[in-house]
């Protein structure tokens, strides 16, 4: 009866274990790399779903595929980035994509004139935006993802 008992609590034990590494996340390939590139974002966001944007900058953990201005608590959206949602700017890769290469020439290109904007990174190199667009897919819907 004490081996049955045994086995029984060993066996929901690592069952209980299971489910915690199941709420790991675990990234793959490119989003690895990309979560590594993103920590130069961390300065100004925030890449954690549970967290509030900070006043540098909204939270993007789950900013791919979304419409452009859509975090209700980040009050500080530039003039140029407030207009590019109005004409429809949605996170899709490609967009993404050319926003890191340099984030002003992006928005006034799409806007079709020069408005003020804040944001002055630049990430010129293709394969860590391609990298950082992996990690934001990957961590999309994934609160576990931070």
């Amino acid at each position: 009866m004490f081996m049955k008992t045994m086995v029984g609590a060993l066996m929901a034990a690592l069952a209980a274990a299971g489910t915690a590494a199941a709420a790991d996340c675990s990234l793959a390939g490119d989003a690895v790399l990309g979560k590594a590139v993103s920590n130069q974002c961390k300065t100004c966001h925030v890449f954690e779903s549970d967290k509030p944007s900070r006043p540098t900058a909204p939270n993007i953990h789950d900013v791919f595929g979304k419409k452009a201005v859509t975090r209700k608590d980040f009050p500080g959206y530039s003039e140029s980035m407030t207009a590019a949602s109005g004409k429809g700017l949605a996170w899709a890769e490609d967009r993404i994509f050319d926003y890191l290469a340099d984030p002003k020439a992006f928005l006034n290109k799409f806007n079709g004139s020069e408005m003020k904007n804040a944001m002055f990174f630049h990430l010129k190199d293709e394969q860590k935006r391609t990298q950082v667009i992996a990690f934001l897919k990957e961590i999309k819907g994934k609160p576990e993802c931070n």
